[in-house]
């Protein structure tokens, strides 16, 4: 049976390692809330008190993290003792300049890399539902490939190193415009005293059809259930959608070309984050007032 390391139990990290550990997989786990372990352990993962005691005897090793800097840091300590051959897999998303120099590393030290980062949010996560969009080696891919298939229902190896972060970046950008957009729709409908119900039967078998309405309605009782029928507890954050934003403008600058829509939406999510509603799920963006 294989042995999983585990870093990053939040929010997605935490269902995604109960996904593996309960698909017999051998999974040893670290975060610095060690109080993750409560709940973890009877879904049979294994508690580890520190990064260094991951790095042994795992197969394979897994982040999930909240930005590049905490990411480079976990890999710097485990590099210094883990094993040739090893293959370890960002799920987290993060900056391409990051990605890269650890893929670098990662190679020269013998080791296996991939950047794999995820759509699919908390529910995906739960569910065994995600998308990776992977960057890196065929071989590291295919190696991976029976974790990527328990965790979620698609993986798609993008291209070299790197290529898994800018694929998620393009994701994330038309989603938060897709979903600013979709707010746009909703005030106009509500002006008009539309029926949401019937709005959203309309919308969601017409042009307008997109997955932030079909599958993650933002209309509290519309649609499949999702946070607006929570209060808009995420999900994935505004925070989360914020830093991602925030990467994919970065990148355009660096590409030196101009995404006008993506800045308006960017400066959305910062208004949001700005009135202390970052912890908010990126759907309460339809919310904004403007």
């Amino acid at each position: 049976m294989k042995k999983i390391g585990f870093i990053g139990l939040g929010n997605m990290g935490f269902f995604m390692s109960k996904n593996l550990s309960t698909n017999n997989y051998i999974v040893n786990g670290y975060d610095v809330n060690q109080e993750v372990f409560v709940e973890l352990k009877a879904y049979g993962v294994n508690q580890k008190s520190s990064i260094e005691e991951v790095s042994q005897e795992n197969e394979i090793i897994i982040t999930m993290l909240p930005n590049g800097k905490i990411v480079e840091e976990v890999w710097t300590l485990l590099m210094k003792d883990i094993k040739p051959k090893t293959l370890i897999v960002d799920c987290s998303t993060i900056d391409i300049e990051t990605t890269k120099k650890l893929h670098n590393l990662a190679e020269g030290k013998k080791i296996l890399s991939l950047d794999a980062p995820v759509s699919g949010g908390t529910i995906g996560a739960n569910n065994g539902s995600l998308t990776f969009m992977v960057g890196g080696k065929v071989e590291a891919y295919k190696k991976m490939l029976p974790l990527f298939e328990i965790m979620g229902k698609k993986s798609i190896l993008c291209g070299e190193a790197g290529l898994g972060q800018a694929t998620k970046m393009c994701n994330n950008l038309l989603l938060a415009i897709t979903m600013s957009g979709l707010g746009e729709a909703i005030k106009l409908a509500n002006s008009q005293h539309l029926d949401m119900n019937k709005f959203y039967d309309v919308l969601s078998t017409s042009t307008g059809s997109c997955w932030a309405l079909n599958n993650y309605s933002p209309i509290k009782g519309v649609g499949p259930n999702s946070p607006a029928d929570n209060d808009f507890k995420p999900g994935f954050s505004s925070q989360l959608m914020f830093k991602d934003l925030t990467l994919a403008l970065s990148a355009a600058v660096d590409a030196n070309i101009n995404l006008e829509i993506g800045k308006k939406v960017l400066t959305n999510y910062e208004e949001l984050v700005n009135k202390n509603k970052g912890n908010l799920d990126f759907s309460s963006i339809v919310n904004l007032e403007k």
